[in-house]
């Protein structure tokens, strides 16, 4: 905690940050998707987009598959990998492997959403499961103009739709930085309701433009490490007041895969 302009003025950040929260996001799509392969081993796994939620998937389907490959079209997000044992390919490393007959997966999780892979890459294999994110999370016309993860869901013995939402509040998608960004805006609308606070502060930057932009993962890493929230208050008992209110949203974010007939 720290005084604001006078010492009757308290600044105070919240315990949270913003990490805590995509971590909370990217934990409930993955459990999500555990829960849909009900335990079901695979020789080789294919995960689509590595950008936030990538990482997680490919390192927690390590203990189902013999081998995890984590292809996106950014090859600086090779960076963001933690563990070895997770094979990232680019997009010519990918077509090139596809060419040469290397790729024959069991199992495809494509989480690149809107403006991701194309139907026809997916059609090229016939996995045992295929998991497609949609992407949308309410209705914009737009949006679901433009969304094809019906149309990716092509190939495939078991075929599952992943579905992001957050219950009694709006998100335009189910993208994890948008709502990770819903999430504290929703927060500091509520805590600023509460007496004694003169105004509640998201701590949010363009995360997107550090890590596809700049290129910088490391940047990016460091960014997304600091507190959601920052709170103008009187009183010091708004402390817990505000890491209540943002668990309190991080809760209503559900994940589920529903299987396509």
């Amino acid at each position: 905690m720290k005084y604001g302009i006078t010492e009757t003025v308290k600044t105070i950040k919240s315990k949270i940050k913003v990490k805590d929260i995509i971590y909370d996001i990217v934990e409930k799509k993955t459990n999500a998707i555990k829960y849909f392969l009900e335990g079901q081993e695979f020789n080789q796994t294919i995960v689509f987009g590595a950008y936030l939620c990538g990482n997680y998937m490919a390192h927690a389907l390590l203990k189902d598959s013999d081998e995890v490959i984590l292809v996106d079209v950014y090859p600086h997000l090779k960076d963001m990998i933690v563990s070895e044992k997770i094979t990232f390919m680019d997009s010519n490393k990918f077509n090139l492997a596809l060419r040469n007959g290397k790729l024959n997966p069991d199992l495809i999780v494509d989480i690149t959403g809107i403006g991701g892979i194309s139907p026809e890459i997916l059609s090229k294999f016939n996995p045992e499961v295929l998991i497609v994110e949609n992407p949308k999370c309410t209705y914009d016309k737009d949006i679901f103009e433009i969304d094809n993860s019906m149309d990716r869901l092509n190939t495939g013995k078991k075929r599952g739709l992943l579905n992001t939402f957050r219950s009694s509040k709006v998100s335009k998608t189910s993208g994890t930085m948008t709502l990770t960004i819903d999430t504290v805006l929703d927060s500091c609308a509520e805590i600023k309701e509460l007496d004694g606070v003169l105004y509640a502060l998201p701590n949010l930057k363009y995360y997107e433009g550090i890590l596809f932009h700049e290129k910088d993962a490391k940047k990016f890493i460091g960014e997304v490490n600091a507190p959601a929230i920052t709170v103008s208050c009187l009183d010091e008992y708004i402390i817990p007041e505000i890491d209540r209110i943002l668990s309190k949203n991080m809760e209503k974010i559900n994940s589920f895969v529903v299987k396509a007939k």
